[in-house]
């Protein structure tokens, strides 16, 4: 499978949500059995073929106060990676412990930040600690629903969102199935960030554009108004922009 990855020009990403049983919280087959093993085994057979896997670092109730671990192990071998917050969908909503918590989520974020700046990386993370925002320009919507983004399901349906995958809008059957998606008026409704409540006058507005339209939808009812997560996005995001001051001024004096 690597060498067919390679062979295509394709890039990897893989899921890593903690080391051992703290990703196995939230990461297990039908069975019950743990992915952890295999998922840090595929990771170094990627490494192996040189193939550099993008990790996709979940963040949820149960993973928060032990994220400085997985960061630490990632960073140690030079990956990209990206943190994302837990979003609720209709299979875990029952599981109240995977919700994020302010308190908790900004504790393990804070344990991160100080770690990093105790050994700041030549590589940038001004993207990689934002769940869904941008730092790196400003834009109106936080992602490319409805706008250029299409998600394929085993049958060849095509949907809005991988997180409305069982809602497809079109299939691979038609001609144009981004023609559809942009004009499709039901489900999912990525505004621009000009267009909701509370974010008008925010100073992160064109950087953060709101947050996930699903995940404010599903807290709100509205796809009108702030991320659930604003609180969250505000604290963060000056840590960030400092830590990646710092990271440029000490590698900008190596240089010199």
């Amino acid at each position: 499978m690597v060498k067919t990855l390679k062979a295509l020009g394709l890039r990897l990403m893989i899921s890593l949500d903690g080391l051992g049983e703290v990703h196995d919280r939230q990461r297990v087959y039908a069975s019950g059995r743990g992915s952890a093993v295999d998922v840090l085994e595929a990771i170094e057979l990627a490494l192996s073929h040189n193939l550099i896997p993008d990790v996709s670092i979940t963040v949820s109730g149960r993973t928060a106060r032990d994220l400085p671990e997985v960061i630490r192990w990632v960073m140690e071998r030079d990956l990209p990676f990206g943190l994302n917050f837990y979003r609720e969908n209709e299979f875990s909503a029952t599981q109240t412990d995977l919700q994020l918590e302010e308190e908790s989520i900004l504790a393990g974020m804070r344990a991160v930040f100080a770690m990093i700046e105790a050994d700041l990386p030549k590589r940038s993370l001004l993207n990689a600690l934002v769940d869904r925002a941008n730092l790196s320009f400003a834009h109106l919507r936080t992602c490319g629903v409805g706008q250029d983004y299409l998600v394929f399901d085993p049958q060849g349906g095509v949907a809005k969102c991988q997180m409305e995958i069982g809602k497809p809008v079109a299939t691979v059957r038609v001609d144009d199935p981004l023609a559809l998606i942009r004009a499709d008026s039901s489900g999912i409704q990525n505004l621009s960030v000009e267009e909701k409540e509370g974010c008008r006058t925010c100073t992160w507005r064109y950087w953060c554009a709101g947050g996930c339209p699903l995940a404010t939808y599903r807290a709100t009812g509205h796809y009108d108004v702030k991320s659930p997560l604003c609180n969250i996005y505000r604290a963060i995001f000056p840590e960030v922009l400092r830590l990646e001051g710092l990271r440029l001024l000490r590698y900008a004096e190596i240089t010199v």
